[in-house]
């Protein structure tokens, strides 16, 4: 049996692919922790406990970010990687303008200290593209608010320092992005960049999506990883 791993992103949990896995087939291998730190080394000590030249891994916006990290500078080698809305580089800089504006992260950064609650709330609004409004609902339970602020602090701190871009090239094995066009946490630019700069990686465009398509496009999402999960059994 093939092991599928799922790291999820910033204020959510393991449970936020329980609709992707709703979309495959029973008897799939899943794993899909609940991230205690936002830490590569303890990403790799994780993926190194599964069988890796037959797990297939997929990481969704930080986790995916993490995953890449793992990746590169650890040596873990899962046998093929799916990235949902992960950029190279999640904040703006000098040489870099796709990305989000630095002081709104450290904003975020502040505010969760005084009150969590609001801030996954509204940014969990802010992962729908303006066509999915009936998924709200669904979005807001991603996000639990009863999370620790430092917790939440530490994953903001990684998305306002990582810069990924150096590392790019040493991901040897197959990588699939799915990016949503609408997304306004991770532009498709910023999926572009991963898409000319990994050495093997392909692409796959979800019109009118925003940042969550494992949730708002979970049939189209779990068609991919079916894909992959059938390539590694060939």
């Amino acid at each position: 049996m093939t092991p599928l791993a799922l790291l999820h992103g910033w204020g959510a949990t393991g449970a936020a692919w329980r609709r992707l896995q709703q979309s495959l087939p029973p008897g799939v291998w899943v794993e899909a922790p609940t991230l205690p730190v936002w830490r590569p080394e303890w990403v790799a000590r994780w993926l190194a406990s599964l069988p890796l030249p037959e797990t297939l891994a997929v990481g969704w916006s930080l986790g995916g970010m993490l995953l890449l990290e793992a990746v590169a500078r650890f040596g873990v080698r899962p046998a093929q990687l799916v990235l949902m809305g992960v950029p190279a580089v999640f904040c703006q800089r000098p040489d870099f303008a796709g990305g989000q504006p630095p002081v709104v992260v450290r904003a975020m950064r502040r505010a969760v200290f005084q009150d969590p609650a609001p801030v996954l709330a509204d940014f969990a609004r802010r992962c729908l593209a303006p066509g999915e409004a009936a998924w709200q609902e669904e979005a807001l339970d991603l996000f639990p608010p009863g999370q620790s602020p430092a917790h939440l602090a530490a994953g903001l701190d990684y998305l306002l320092t990582a810069d990924l871009r150096p590392l790019a090239r040493r991901i040897p094995m197959p990588v699939t992005l799915i990016q949503g066009e609408e997304d306004a946490i991770v532009r498709p630019l910023l999926a572009a960049f991963l898409k000319e700069n990994l050495p093997r990686a392909r692409a796959v465009s979800l019109p009118g999506a925003g940042h969550l398509p494992f949730l708002t496009r979970a049939e189209e999402c779990a068609a991919v990883v079916r894909g992959r999960l059938e390539d590694l059994l060939r």
